[in-house]
């Protein structure tokens, strides 16, 4: 008798918690490659968000950053959706509260775009391929020997096995954290807004992420303005950021100084959105019967950035897993491993994050920017910080590792408590 947790075949019934990026990708590599293993298991996604209606609003920036098309062409097998491309963003501003640092892009261009397009384009995909779509909220899940019983607002569907994709959900997160020792993962606020400053203005910002790391925000990790089709997207992240500290950030000289001059009266009628975003992986996101995907895994970036990437990445790789090997708990240590791209940048990450936050706290930042500008290593360190071009392990080891920091910070340290010279009392 087959192990009814080895791997999937047509008898089987996949069910995927959310239809986003993560989701969305996970059902069309299922279908992909069961296809060609002559299979065909049933496979079922809930997502209550009417996407093609693109009435919802999403707190990710939505930038696609590189290599997002070979992703999605060589692993999904589906185009690249250039149409929905707003921005195509070139480069990147790097600000402290008195000294910008212009980062030009060296490497494939990101894109901007309306973030429930993409979530549309995918989702419409799998659709297309055959995967079942229910237009409802699960609720409830059992877990039993025999299989997952997954409770909706609609209906009731006894699956082999369960995806969680459903991001950074208190209530799907409580639900599985009662029946099994999955834990949400650690993540930052977010606020956002968007910013109509006329095609005028649009124009004379150009085609650059601003990213703001002000010392007078406490607070607030880091800012970030974003071209789109006809308006900027502004977000703030920090373990306690508020509509009060969005306020603020855009009142800063810094930021106003890249906003037309009659932005005050803007300013006055914007709409903030809250939401977060993951910073470290969940606690056992996988188990008999049970994989999570996406944010849900928290596989991500610790720094804000290829939230879109991993959450496809982490889709495709849940999806080959119990193709390949199964669905049980060692099985998906298999999907854990396959995992080692975005796995093995976290300690990288989280040291290159410290470092940043250590200088911005300690009001270092503009030396930083000031430094980087005859420093090329570390212009290549900020910009693969911003723009997540590299990963943070290759970001690292290119810089030299710790003694690079050690070079910098005493460099840093220097301009900031150099002796004036003669010529500077003046």
């Amino acid at each position: 008798m087959q192990d009814r947790l080895g791997p999937i075949n047509s008898k089987s019934v996949v069910v995927i918690i959310g239809g986003g990026p993560a989701g969305s990708s996970c059902a069309i590599r299922l279908k992909r490659i069961c296809a060609a293993q002559k299979i065909c298991p049933r496979i079922i996604v809930y997502e209550n968000k009417r996407f093609e209606k693109k009435s919802y609003y999403n707190q990710c920036l939505g930038v696609l950053s590189p290599p997002i098309e070979a992703i999605l062409e060589s692993q999904l097998e589906i185009p690249f959706p250039s149409y929905i491309v707003q921005k195509v963003i070139n480069g990147y501003y790097i600000h402290s509260d008195h000294r910008t640092l212009k980062l030009p892009g060296e490497h494939e261009p990101s894109y901007a775009c309306r973030r429930v397009e993409f979530d549309n384009y995918l989702f419409q995909k799998a659709r297309k391929l055959g995967v079942e779509t229910i237009p409802a909220r699960a609720t409830e899940i059992d877990f039993s020997p025999e299989g997952v019983m997954v409770y909706s607002e609609s209906n009731n569907i006894k699956a082999d096995v369960v995806v969680g994709a459903f991001g950074l959900d208190d209530g799907m997160a409580e639900t599985f954290g009662r029946l099994t020792s999955y834990r949400q993962p650690d993540f930052l606020f977010s606020v956002v807004t968007k910013i109509h400053v006329g095609e005028s203005a649009l124009q004379d910002f150009g085609q650059y992420l601003h990213a703001f790391l002000p010392l007078s925000l406490p607070h607030v990790e880091f800012g970030a303005m974003t071209p789109k089709g006809n308006h900027l997207t502004c977000n703030i992240a920090g373990k306690h950021v508020d509509a009060e500290m969005m306020d603020r950030l855009l009142q800063l000289p810094v930021v106003k100084g890249n906003l037309p001059d009659d932005i005050d009266e803007i300013l006055r009628h914007l709409y903030y959105f809250k939401g977060k975003f993951p910073t470290l992986p969940a606690k056992s996101f996988y188990g008999n019967r049970f994989v999570m995907v996406g944010d849900a895994a928290g596989l991500n970036r610790p720094f804000k950035g290829k939230g879109i990437n991993s959450a496809i990445i982490t889709g495709i790789r849940a999806a080959d897993t119990m193709v390949r090997v199964g669905i049980s708990k060692r099985a998906f240590e298999a999907y854990r491993s396959d995992c080692c791209e975005l796995t093995d940048d976290i300690p990288y990450g989280k040291a290159l994050r410290f470092f940043a936050n250590l200088a911005k706290r300690w009001g270092f930042m503009g030396g930083v920017l000031e430094v980087a500008e005859t420093e090329p290593a570390l212009r290549t360190v900020l910009f693969n910080i911003v723009s997540g071009h590299e990963t943070y392990k290759k970001t690292w080891s290119e810089a030299g590792r710790f003694r690079f920091f050690v070079r910098i910070t005493l460099k840093v340290l220097g301009r900031r408590f150099r002796r004036p010279k003669k010529s500077d009392k003046r």
